[in-house]
């Protein structure tokens, strides 16, 4: 905030008349946008009305009191297909701290659009239009941008390595197109939370691809189709920094036993409703004998067979105990209630 802007809010109650107003424009001059001030002039410009780019533009040609705005809102009821793109220099000489834009059929962003806010970004979310276009490689001139949302836009390709020097919390889910090299997040070493559900990834990412994360928290890779075996060194951050891993709804049968070493030992991993049918003590010990959390490890909805790849587990409890305690096998009974006398007598010791 400026100096000021900060004097000026010590004597608002000493202006009643004007305040109310001041310092947004005359409606008429931004209309269809609205303008509204806070009680310390921080700006918020709703355009969500707005029918196309040229009129963003003429609208942020209007004079205003300051052009160090707090926020800006283009979220319609309903999409108009006249408002397609954000071309550079639309919003004219104005910053913003946040900007949501959602709902939108816009497909293209310019690297100059939103250029006056490099110094002053947070927060970004674009999810939910149709982005096919987006300036990663302009990142990193948005030093305090901690949050990026691009969720459920079109994004396609082969995702350019993402450079910044403060963002915490990346969402590219719902973007089926794209395809992530090993180097994507080795300029992003802050990242505390990363969405990646939702992507139809398949079995294209490539082992260490996580490897550099290490303030990395939170990892959401639910619903991507990824088959098989989970490969080796898959999430494998260095310092094990991660505590909650998603990998439900995926199409996996097995882990690699060097496939997830970088969860935190107070961490939790889920992989309900996947293809996994045993739980032998060569692919799981690694990670369960390193969990502390009781119900660490969500198994459920799996066709568990529970045979005798399972009898390590009933004979230490500990190691069961990190396993949810609701996890079934195929058959319905509770994993935790098998009896340990029959496997005794038909399986050999682990």
């Amino acid at each position: 905030m400026s100096l000021l802007r900060s004097l000026l809010s010590l004597v608002v109650c000493a202006a009643p008349l004007w305040a109310a107003e001041w310092p947004c424009p005359d409606d008429g001059a931004i209309y269809p946008c609205i303008c509204t001030a806070s009680a310390s002039y921080e700006i918020t410009m709703d355009c969500s009305n707005v029918d196309s780019s040229e009129s963003l533009r003429k609208i942020f040609e209007t004079p205003f009191a300051f052009n160090d705005f707090k926020r800006l809102i283009i979220d319609p009821l309903s999409p108009v297909s006249t408002l397609y793109d954000l071309p550079a220099g639309v919003f004219g000489p104005v910053s913003f701290e946040e900007i949501d834009v959602t709902n939108t059929l816009i497909e293209t962003v310019d690297e100059e659009a939103i250029v006056n806010s490099h110094n002053t970004l947070v927060r970004l979310n674009m999810r939910g239009n149709k982005i096919n276009k987006f300036p990663f490689e302009t990142l990193d001139l948005y030093v305090e941008l901690i949050e990026l949302d691009l969720a459920n836009n079109q994004i396609s390709g082969v995702m350019p390595d993402i450079v910044t020097e403060a963002l915490t919390t990346l969402d590219l889910s719902g973007n089926t197109g794209i395809t992530l090299t090993e180097t994507v997040f080795i300029g992003s070493l802050k990242l505390q939370v990363l969405r990646l559900n939702n992507m139809a990834l398949g079995d294209t990412t490539p082992p260490n691809v996580f490897f550099t994360l290490n303030n990395l928290r939170t990892l959401y890779l639910q619903n991507n189709g990824i088959p098989g075996t989970l490969i080796e060194d898959f999430i494998n951050t260095q310092l094990q920094p991660l505590t909650a891993v998603y990998l439900d709804g995926n199409s996996l049968s097995q882990i690699h036993p060097l496939s997830v070493t970088g969860l935190s030992d107070n961490g939790i991993i889920s992989f309900t409703n996947n293809q996994i049918q045993q739980l032998t003590q060569e692919n799981w010990e690694g990670l369960v004998s390193r969990l502390t959390l009781y119900d660490a490890i969500d198994m459920r909805h799996n066709p568990l067979v529970c045979g005798c790849d399972v009898y390590w587990l009933l004979l230490d409890s500990s190691a069961m105990r990190v396993f949810n305690s609701l996890t079934t096998c195929s058959g319905g009974n509770l994993m935790s209630d098998l009896p340990v006398t029959w496997f005794q007598q038909h399986c050999p010791l682990p």
